[in-house]
């Protein structure tokens, strides 16, 4: 699925190619880049938690977390391009070095939708994620966009990959709750099932094992597949569940603010 380019009235472009089944959950505004570009993007935020009074998704949006993958302990998984995309990926043990290189993330400063936010980082200082919180979204009838900056990837012109996806950890946050309390009325998780504290289930989670996805494509006119790779690959990168773990909660001052101990 593609957005086009991002100009006035891009998101109506992207909600007429994305279609409105995929559009109700939280999805990257531009979830298709090529490579060696940066990306001025935005999580959209659709819609808020159940709330049994009314049986709509209504409870508004109080906080939201986001993970990237590492490139550290990730998952990477490789598939021949045009293969079914149902289908497992093979398991790769290398480094995601092997197929890109990556430049990194910052957070765009907005408090259009949280009034308080922060950015996540490694042990390095590099920032792998961010949260918000005090957030004002209605849970319906409005839209809320967290902006973000994804640096320009390049895909290594000696590797077979025709593509590099990114597999992101999201929770958009309706009530503050320990992991046991989410529920479809406390919070929504778009993360990958990779058996973490925040997998959630298909009975608590609408959106259980769909998270949201950044794929990066390779330009083949400049920098064209080895003819030993054929049609080449499609390298998926996921976040692990100890990152998940590490990194989802969020922390002010050293002190666990979600999920609650």
């Amino acid at each position: 699925m593609k957005c086009k380019k991002l100009a006035q009235g891009s998101l109506i472009a992207c909600l007429s190619v994305i279609g409105p089944s995929t559009w109700a959950d939280t999805r990257l505004q531009i979830p298709v880049i090529p490579e060696n570009t940066q990306s001025f993007n935005s999580l959209v935020i659709q819609h808020g938690c159940d709330d049994p009074a009314t049986g709509t998704q209504n409870t508004p949006v109080f906080g939201q977390s986001v993970v990237f993958p590492n490139g550290v302990d990730s998952v990477i998984t490789t598939q021949a391009v045009g293969s079914d995309p149902n289908l497992p990926g093979n398991a790769y043990n290398g480094s995601i070095r092997d197929f890109a290189l990556t430049s990194g993330i910052k957070k765009i400063q907005s408090n259009d939708v949280f009034s308080l936010e922060d950015v996540k980082v490694d042990t390095l200082g590099n920032v792998i994620g961010f949260w918000g919180g005090n957030g004002k979204l209605p849970g319906a009838n409005y839209i809320g966009l967290n902006p973000f900056l994804f640096g320009a990837v390049i895909i290594q012109s000696t590797s077979c990959a025709a593509s590099v996806t990114f597999v992101l950890g999201i929770v958009d946050v309706c009530k503050i709750t320990s992991i046991k309390g989410f529920t479809k009325e406390t919070a929504n998780l778009w993360t990958p099932a990779v058996n973490s504290n925040f997998d959630g289930t298909a009975n608590t989670n609408d959106g259980y094992d769909s998270p949201a996805t950044l794929k990066v494509t390779r330009d083949l006119k400049a920098n064209p597949l080895p003819t030993s790779c054929g049609a080449g690959l499609d390298v998926t990168v996921t976040p692990s569940a100890a990152q998940l773990n590490h990194d989802l909660p969020v922390q002010i001052n050293g002190i666990q603010v979600w999920p609650l101990p």
